[in-house]
């Protein structure tokens, strides 16, 4: 029929792709049958799974029900360590390409793919691209050296996200997936090696210290020993034990500096009866399996490390973020991995430490490590607009450093992202990793039951969300967010008093503002007019409720790293609240930062303050709410602003398809002001960082061409220009603007006199010559 044309196609190429996911899903059950290696580690990933989901659930019991008996035996049922069927799907499909470094998903210079996880928020995305790399990092264990490359050590897993809040959420969750594997790897060190299986969480300095010897003066001011300005970041990122919930603190911290031990901080549950696994007396060595200080990562080389994007930033002003790469110089009992800008001595004679007795080491020899083998990116609709176009551009030098030779054919890292919201994805990921995208699950047919997942109508068993929308013309915005707040407050309150702990979910109300300064502005109002009216609620057919001025906060960007954690476990308490607890909170009012990453299943109450600028950010700041229980969004409209307006008079239209309405994203890392403010840093991490001979500070000043290492750099640089922009135009302009660079380099590397020094950056010797300089320099 002529009218039908027009879904042939479509309905095609959706029947093609459900047809690859099976396909694809087969040939990872017929490498577990006849690859044992590849069997055993989906045993390890599956066992780990599975202690890790049993484990989350019951130490977040333990931290929202603290004093009462938890038997973590009640926990450790079926259904709370089973797979869904598309995270088994989503494991069975990736195992080719992790199995065989060399699989065309890899190894092919355009046709590579990424796979992209697209599953509503809240849907079990995390467990599955967690599953995908606890099979990574024991495959690894098990193939041991491949290539002349080492898999018993090193960085296996880098996954990065963007929001600051988002990382040390995910890093909790992460962390008891890294406490499960390393409690297997110590039953059996013969089959999984003697390296600890560890987290490592890199970050920016104002969360987590750059130093050790930060990491010391940071717990000193926790325990009060020292008063000073202030640290910049704090190594305490749990505030509760990820294997059995007991609280932490300072106190459970303990830092061995560099000159007085193994230069590392070690963090151990708090129990003091030694029953943990992870306490000071069963694991006195080690503690948590996480390193979070940015030296002592360099050293230890966590198996899985978590970072934000912009810290990829860091590469061409320190050398020795080469290690996370498997770039490695030697390897000291002490202290750990070593590289040209790691600081450390070939030998280092016995001391008497504050922890213990030290033998004297000497530094070993070590094959190069594997670099990362699996890339994961989160929420990857954030990496969008000049955030990015830098990060797309920034990715030509890590997937580069990550990229290594197998019986001459080159690996690339497996690439896997996910999101609940994108549009045109492939033109996303084709410029950002110069792959082509398979988005799992595939639509099929019927967007209600894909074979992989089926979705169930709202009801008792599946709640959902109810959203209203109010718009009030002629009334001043806050005069309506007052009412707003206060009717939702005090008619929570009445069905409290009716109902009791079945009322929690709206007891707290999440205030979502698009600025800070509409936010700063009520906040004042809620500790005003809002308290002072809802005292009074009993006259207007409710009931009276009382708000402290501690039970009301607020979730932004000015929060620092220790009050984050504080927060997000205070937004798990419920009411009621026994006398001499913490009260829950009131009223939480935030910004974008909670739009993702914040999984607090007991929200159930949001009022928006005018319409987001992107449905993508409506979508995943209302999906905040409504997970375990009935959820009400409540948009206030502004009867200022047309796009409100507009909002306001289609609310059922849009609301019925906003996943629909998402926006397209744009992602250009090769454009021309692109590469004028970052082709320099792409570049001299890359000279820098791919050897040993730059990698120094003062390798800047041994810069010469004609130079392999500079030609081979040069060369990748520019054909991924004209990959990514399929333009040949485009890849002769990144040459050209690379050897302008080079020719300056060399001119200013040449050109020192006076016992002056060409480095990376002045460490203030008086005769250093700084080839890089920050922004805000001249």
């Amino acid at each position: 029929e002529p009218d039908l044309e027009a879904y042939r196609q479509p309905a095609r190429e959706a029947l093609e792709a459900c047809r690859r996911a099976l396909e694809r899903m087969r040939e990872g059950i017929q490498r577990l049958q006849s690859d044992p290696m590849a069997a055993e580690a989906f045993r390890f990933a599956n066992q780990a799974m599975a202690s890790q989901r049993v484990r989350t659930i019951y130490t977040r019991e333990v931290r929202q029900n603290p004093g009462k008996s938890m038997r973590l035996e009640d926990y450790d049922i079926p259904g709370n360590r089973s797979w869904r069927p598309f995270q088994l799907a989503f494991l069975l499909l990736n195992i080719p390409a992790l199995v065989e470094p060399s699989h065309p998903d890899r190894s092919d210079a355009t046709r590579a793919r990424a796979d992209l996880l697209w599953f509503p928020t809240g849907g079990g995305k995390t467990e599955a691209y967690l599953g995908v790399a606890a099979f990574t990092m024991a495959l690894r264990r098990l193939q041991g050296e491949v290539g002349g490359y080492s898999g018993a050590a090193g960085v296996a897993v880098l996954m990065r996200y963007t929001l600051r809040l988002l990382t040390l959420q995910q890093f909790q969750r992460a962390t008891a997936l890294m406490c499960a594997m390393e409690l297997i790897r110590r039953a059996d060190e013969g089959r999984w090696g003697t390296e600890p299986f560890r987290i490592g969480l890199w970050v920016g300095q104002r969360s987590t210290p750059n130093w050790t010897d930060d990491s010391a003066q940071a717990i000193q001011e926790k325990k009060g020993m020292y008063s000073g300005l202030g640290s910049r970041g704090t190594p305490l990122q749990l505030t509760n034990c990820p294997w059995c919930g007991r609280p932490l603190n300072a106190n459970n911290v303990q830092v061995e500096t560099y000159e007085h031990g193994r230069g590392r901080t070690f963090q151990h549950c708090s129990d003091p009866y030694g029953r943990c696994e992870f306490s000071r007396r069963q694991s006195p060595d080690e503690g948590l399996p996480i390193v979070v200080v940015d030296e002592e990562i360099y050293r230890r080389l966590p198996a899985l490390l978590i970072a934000t994007v912009d810290k990829f930033a860091q590469m061409p002003w320190k050398g020795e973020t080469q290690t996370l790469f498997g770039k490695v110089t030697g390897y000291c009992p002490r202290h750990g991995y070593r590289s040209p800008e790691v600081e450390d001595s070939d030998s280092h004679p016995a001391i008497k430490g504050r922890e213990g007795q030290f033998p004297a080491v000497k530094t070993q020899e070590t094959p190069p490590l594997r670099p990362p083998d699996l890339i994961i990116q989160d929420e990857l609709h954030l990496i969008s607009g000049p955030l990015g176009t830098l990060v797309g551009l920034y990715e030509t030098t890590v997937e580069r450093l990550c990229t290594w030779e197998l019986n001459g054919v080159r690996v690339r890292p497996k690439v896997i992202a996910s999101t609940a919201t994108i549009r045109r994805a492939q033109n996303q990921v084709h410029n950002l990793f110069l792959r082509e995208v398979q988005i799992f699950p595939p639509s099929g047919l019927d967007a209600g039951d894909n074979f992989f997942s089926l979705r169930r109508p709202v009801g008792a068993q599946a709640p959902g969300r109810l959203y209203l929308g109010v718009c009030a013309p002629g009334t001043r915005m806050k005069s309506i967010l007052i009412r707003v707040y206060v009717a939702y407050l005090a008619a929570a309150q009445k069905l409290f008093k009716d109902y009791g702990a079945p009322a929690d979910p709206w007891m707290t109300l999440v205030g979502y503002f698009n600025s800070m300064r509409e936010l700063g502005g009520m906040r004042r109002v809620v500790d005003d007019a809002v308290r002072t009216r809802l005292r009074q609620m009993d006259v207007r057919g409710l009931v009276k409720r009382f708000i402290e001025p501690d039970t009301t906060e607020e979730l932004t960007s000015r929060k620092s790293a220790v009050d984050i954690p504080r927060i997000l476990d205070r937004l798990e308490k419920t009411f009621p609240h026994q006398r001499g607890e913490q009260r829950p909170y009131d009223v939480v009012l935030a910004t974008n930062m909670i739009s993702v990453g914040v999984d607090v299943s007991r929200l159930g109450l949001m009022v928006v303050a005018s319409q987001p600028k992107a449905t993508s950010e409506y979508i995943q700041a209302t999906s905040r709410v409504g997970r375990a229980f009935p959820g009400v969004v409540c948009t206030v409209y502004n009867w200022s602003r047309p796009r409100d307006l507009s909002h306001y008079e289609r609310f059922e239209h849009y609301h019925a398809t906003f996943y629909q309405q998402v926006e397209a994203l744009s992602v250009t890392p090769f454009s021309p002001r692109a590469l004028d403010r970052g082709l320099s840093g792409v570049y001299v991490s890359q000279v820098r960082l791919l050897g040993s001979e730059f990698n120094p500070n003062d390798g800047a000043g041994r810069f010469a061409h004609p130079q392999a290492l500079v030609e081979a750099v040069e060369r990748d640089i520019s054909r991924r220009a004209g990959l990514v922009t399929a333009s040949e135009k485009t890849g002769t302009l990144t040459a050209a603007m690379l050897a302008a660079r080079r020719d300056e380099w060399l001119s200013r590397a040449q050109s020192t006199s006076g016992g002056s020094v060409l480095t990376y950056h002045a460490r203030r010797t008086g005769r250093d010559i700084s080839l890089l300089k920050q922004p805000t320099e001249k």
